[in-house]
């Protein structure tokens, strides 16, 4: 019963936490189709519980199942008949089933996919009216239930309905059930109080751990499906609200909302669309939200790994690191060490609790935090046959924030050996437990990496994303692919990237080895600690990067953990002397290509036409992770960086502004990338209140009032003076 104890220990951590709440912290999203870049509707989350929590992926064959045999869950003793066949589903599950299955998410053979669970629970006063039920329905169990036994989502639905109904539920959930036809989105409110929505085409949405329906039409059977008291329930508990007049489940049924699930739906409703009208402080998020940009997989991945980046706000478990949150001695238990003995972690063990005064409020929790044990995309498509999925799931089997997503269409029959490793400590061929620590230790060692471990991955996954969408068409076309084919190609995709993996893990290990070695006595140079072997990508082993130094800006975060690669003029670059365009990597230079940039100079950006031709004057696109160095128009402010594709903008970049009025990126294809700078209105007119000292000088009151009363005297002088002259 792991997850209930831990669940437990977090209500008992609340009440002597402050002011930070320990808090469960799965989130998941939605992005209906019609906002897509590509058409396809994504969807899925991160689990969050702790460090250090192995999560396996595998796959379940079709099975027969004998008369009156149940299914069991260990975490709470909740039983279930199975019907006489069971389906063969994929699932990334826990590693102690006796604690909890914890399946989770996956495909099964009919295209049902699921992502289970998002943890919430009622108020008080609903839980007084229409308790959890012990032994009832619980996220432990549900994909176990659900999974193998449905051909459709509604049908899954409506299973998890009829077991609520007549079994309970053991605690509040959010799920999330696709199919061919689309998303439903369910909220098990309380004991036996439900509401699940066919999820809108053309919304998008962010949930972490608090319920999030608004008002929904109760009469439309066709896409709402909602227990039969769910509103009486909220009368009787005297917590029935309105909005506009309309009964608002979330406002009924909800707790005041955590600071932990406050920061995260915030900032990702920020992350997919910076232009989302929506405040930190509102009482409320809205579940369905509206946007004019197109999303991607890649945004959706960054959103997964957001940290806060571009605001007023900082990780929680950057605190200690930045030395502004001191547990209080006495109270911190010595095995926490991870990363460098991280608060918050200690803070949700209940072993660290940070004493009041010594805290900034600048730090907040959040999607991207160090309890994530895995995080998965779904990306269906309606031309790919169901037989198949109908798309893909993008998994990354510990968090993403250094470690890559992988896509699996969800009729493969086997996964790579690696993932399926079930230990609970570190095994060194456990896909979970190298990419943890991984994590490990470039969370601890910031200035050593900086963010070329994620840029490593961002680099993979771009050309992954890139060969998926081909790979889409060419199935589609065919009316779609055997398990064996997509199991094959799969498998050999997972052994490449685990081989890097482990070459990085080495690389990493030694690097701090050197760094913690005192320098020799020895002429040679020591191993510098802003370069990292780290970032090269799949189809490199020499191309470098380095970290930006004290003196570089970023232009896109403020969160203290990212360091941006800063370029150098080396015999690893290749330079275009007219327009002053370098491109940093040896791969280049080895192969001997050739730089051409045309540079197209507008009002308000700068766009630069790359390309590169091999000796035979062919044109290369794709290419190792570079590092691209741009000049930058004098005076002018960089508002972003973006990869042109038939005249719009495709997809942004991170980008530093180096000291030489130049700025730097990395990408892994060339084309046009476009520079765009903000548009600088002229100030109004100000005001004689406008018109004060600068930062740093002080303006009292009294020393107003002491200008004031100089004037009067003299005027009262000067009025004297005319006096006596007549």
């Amino acid at each position: 019963m792991k997850k209930l104890i831990f669940r437990l220990t977090i209500m008992l951590s609340a009440l002597i936490l402050f002011p930070f709440q320990a808090v469960e912290a799965c989130t998941g999203f939605i992005v209906g189709k019609n906002l897509t870049s590509d058409g396809s509707t994504l969807y899925g989350r991160t689990e969050d519980l702790e460090p250090n929590h192995n999560k396996v992926f595998k796959v379940h064959p079709a099975k027969d199942n004998q008369a009156g045999e149940k299914l069991i869950d260990e975490a709470n003793g909740f039983e279930w008949q199975l019907p006489a066949h069971s389906y063969k589903y994929t699932s990334v599950s826990d590693v102690t089933p006796k604690e909890g299955i914890f399946d989770e998410v996956g495909f099964n053979e009919h295209g049902v996919s699921i992502s289970a669970t998002v943890s919430a629970k009622a108020n008080k006063a609903i839980q007084k009216v229409d308790p959890y039920v012990e032994k009832g329905l619980a996220e432990s169990i549900m994909t176990t239930v659900v999974l193998p036994h449905v051909k459709t989502a509604r049908e899954g639905v409506e299973l998890i309905a009829e077991i609520v109904k007549k079994q309970g539920a053991a605690e509040g959930n959010i799920v999330t059930i696709a199919d061919k036809t689309g998303v439903w989105y369910m909220e098990i409110l309380s004991g036996h109080q439900y509401v699940a929505i066919k999820y809108p085409d053309d919304k998008y949405s962010i949930f972490p751990n608090t319920f999030f329906l608004g008002s929904v039409d109760f009469n439309d059977k066709e896409n709402v499906i909602a227990s039969e008291n769910v509103e009486k329930v909220a009368r009787d508990a005297n917590s029935y609200k309105e909005i506009d007049g309309k009964f608002h489940i979330s406002q009924s049924y909800n707790p005041p909302m955590a600071e932990a699930d406050r920061s995260r739906a915030w900032a990702g409703i920020k992350a997919l669309n910076p232009d989302a009208p929506v405040n930190y402080d509102d009482k409320y998020f809205d579940l369905l939200q509206s946007s004019n940009k197109k999303i991607s997989v890649a945004d959706v991945m960054r959103m997964q790994r957001n940290r806060f980046e571009g605001t007023q706000f900082k990780p929680l478990d950057q605190m200690e690191l930045d030395g502004k949150g001191i547990p209080q001695r006495g109270k911190v238990d010595p095995v926490y060490k991870y990363p460098l003995g991280n608060p918050n972690v200690m803070e949700l063990d209940g072993k660290g609790i940070p004493e009041k005064g010594k805290f900034d409020e600048v730090y907040k929790y959040p999607i991207s935090n160090p309890n994530v044990m895995e995080a998965h995309i779904f990306q269906l498509k309606d031309n790919i046959p169901a037989s198949m999925g109908g798309g893909t799931m993008w998994l990354s089997v510990g968090s993403p924030r250094f470690a890559p997503y992988l896509p699996y269409y969800g009729n493969i029959n086997n996964t790579y050996a690696a993932y399926q490793v079930d230990t609970t400590k570190y095994d060194k061929d456990s896909w979970y437990w190298v990419a943890s620590h991984i994590y490990d230790m470039a969370a601890k060692h910031q200035k050593l990496f900086g963010n070329s471990i994620q840029e490593k991955w961002k680099a993979l996954e771009a050309r992954l994303i890139e060969e998926q969408a081909k790979l889409d068409e060419q199935y589609a076309a065919a009316g779609g692919a055997s398990s064996e084919e997509v199991t094959a190609s799969s498998m050999a995709r997972a052994e490449e990237v685990f081989k890097e993996m482990k070459v990085l893990e080495a690389e990493m290990e030694e690097k701090i080895k050197n760094e913690q070695t005192p320098p020799s006595s020895s002429s040679e140079p020591s191993s510098s600690t802003s370069e990292s072997s780290s970032t090269t990508s799949s189809t490199s082993s020499t191309s470098q990067s380095q970290s930006s130094s004290s003196t570089n800006e970023t232009s896109t975060s403020s969160s203290s953990d990212t360091e941006k690669p800063k370029p150098s003029e080396t015999s690893d670059t290749l330079v275009d002397t007219a327009t002053g365009v370098r491109l940093q990597n040896a791969d280049l230079v080895k192969a001997n290509l050739k730089l051409a940039v045309k540079k197209t100079i507008e009002e308000n950006a700068d766009s630069y036409d790359i390309t590169l031709t091999n000796p035979k004057g062919e044109a290369v696109s794709q290419v190792s992770s570079t590092v691209v160095t741009v000049p930058v128009k004098q005076g002018a402010t960089v508002d972003s960086v973006y990869a042109m594709k038939d005249g719009k903008q495709a997809e942004k970049f991170d980008f530093v502004l180096n000291k030489d009025q130049t700025i730097s990126f990395k990408t892994t294809h060339f084309s046009t990338y476009k520079v765009n700078y903000k548009v600088v209105k002229e100030a109004p007119k100000q005001n004689r209140r406008g018109f004060l000292p600068s930062t740093g000088e002080k303006v009292t009151f009294l020393g107003l009032v002491g200008i004031v009363i100089l004037g009067v005297v003299i005027f009262i002088l000067a009025k004297r003076s005319k006096k006596n002259n007549d």
